[in-house]
């Protein structure tokens, strides 16, 4: 226990205070960033007040909050708010109004307490509510607004995680089952790149993006060659497989007269360091297969967590013009055997992205299928299905600027809780909805 409470009367409360009173004014488009318990709802309430107060209707602004739970409680707190003002007695409400807006030198006129009071009953009447609600809830509503827009049944039901949960499961031992007897060596590139999560991480993550992968399959006829080349071009990986790359790298294309000159070299310098390499480089040639090779010679140029060493080979050692031409690395060009290396970990990195990508697709794509034609038979959307065919609808369809301009009608304020939590789609949704007040 302290051993005294802290007057709130400090600098610090008084300058809380006023960052507080900045940022729930609506004349400002502010953005916020304080700690948990620090009072950010309170700033949201307090400016969804002040823009009621000075006429916003209702139904033009927008709260997106993260959770339901977060949307109930804004509303109630709000709801108290208006409805205490509705039968506060006078100088009590215009001690009110005065603290919330600052308006201590602008008297509050009868007709402004009057419509103070009758906020509550506008709030109440308003045809849908106060729209305090999650994205998803946002999306439901403008999706229930423009179905056919959205190519999506009017009567669409939303379904929440235990059921989407028990679809996807359905989906997935079937495609699962499946996949072991059409595409097991697909199976095995996804379940080792899942590591502990085996395949399963690789469809969860499908899944998040199962409306881009659906697209892309189909928009390539569902042509696995086109598919696969379509990938390639996009990671611009290389024709030969993880496996040709290291069997050219550590074989025709390794300079092993060099390396045994070099060798002699390291040894001859005497300092651990350069003992180690030299160790290092012994057991690259002594090596019975390229993987193996592979597996002691990056650990010359990479460290342990992957990264490039700042130092390859000692100052000493590089004097010799050996040693430079192959590993001097502060020069332009470098040497040539560190330029060969960066080139062959991209080209590995590219190769293996491609294998496990194109691997995916086809574990993934049965499953997303089958997940889809499950969710049509009930006219059935799940949480991320409201996001990316919202998302869709005002970025992408032909009749975005159309919906944009309806829904631009009625809305003139956004406020966005939470928004660290945001995904990047979300954030799109807010940008096509915000692009016209700027």
């Amino acid at each position: 226990m302290p051993d005294s409470i802290a007057s709130p009367d400090t600098d610090a409360y008084r300058a809380a205070n006023r960052a507080q009173l900045i940022a729930a004014d609506p004349v400002h488009s502010v953005w916020v960033a304080a700690n948990a318990g620090s009072g950010k709802t309170k700033v949201l309430i307090d400016r969804v007040a002040r823009l009621l107060l000075k006429g916003a209707a209702p139904d033009s602004i927008l709260c997106v909050t993260y959770t339901k739970a977060a949307a109930n409680e804004m509303l109630q707190r709000l709801f108290d708010r208006l409805g205490k003002w509705s039968i506060m007695d006078e100088a009590a409400l215009r001690h009110e109004l005065t603290r919330l807006e600052q308006r201590d030198q602008n008297p509050y006129t009868e007709d402004e307490i009057k419509a103070a009071r009758a906020l509550f009953a506008r709030a109440l009447e308003t045809p849908g509510g106060l729209r305090i609600e999650t994205i998803h809830a946002f999306c439901a509503r403008v999706l229930r607004r423009f179905p056919l827009e959205a190519h999506i049944a009017p009567g669409f039901g939303e379904m929440d995680e235990r059921d989407a949960d028990h679809l996807w499961q359905e989906a997935l031992k079937t495609g699962l089952a499946e996949a072991a007897q059409t595409v097991p060596e697909a199976l095995d590139k996804v379940s080792v790149a899942g590591g502990g999560y085996g395949a399963l991480s690789g469809l969860t993550a499908a899944r998040q993006a199962a409306r881009l992968m659906l697209e892309f399959v189909h928009r390539h006829n569902q042509d696995a060659a086109s598919i696969e080349a379509a990938i390639q071009a996009a990671l611009r990986a290389p024709d030969e497989s993880e496996t040709e790359l290291l069997a050219k790298a550590m074989g025709p294309d390794l300079p092993i007269q060099a390396l045994q000159s070099l060798i002699t070299l390291l040894e001859t310098d005497g300092k651990a360091g350069s003992l180690r390499t030299a160790a290092t480089l012994r057991k690259t040639l002594d090596a019975s297969d390229p993987a193996e090779a592979w597996s002691h010679y990056q650990t010359v140029f990479l460290t342990g967590t992957g990264s490039w060493r700042k130092t390859i080979l000692s100052k000493p050692v590089l004097k010799a013009s050996l040693a430079a031409d192959l590993f001097l690395t502060d020069t332009v060009p470098e040497g040539a055997e560190i330029i060969r290396i960066r080139q062959l970990i991209a080209d590995l990195n590219a190769a293996r992205l491609y294998a496990r990508s194109t691997a995916l697709v086809q574990l993934a794509y049965p499953v997303l299928a089958d997940y889809e034609r499950l969710k049509e038979a009930r006219a059935a959307v799940d949480f991320d299905d409201l996001i990316q065919l919202t998302h869709a609808l005002l970025t992408q369809k032909a009749a975005a600027s159309w919906v944009l301009y309806k829904l631009d009608g009625g809305l003139n304020h956004v406020l966005l809780d939470e928004a660290q939590d945001t995904s990047s789609d979300q954030w799109a949704l807010l940008n096509a909805l915000t692009t016209e007040f700027f």
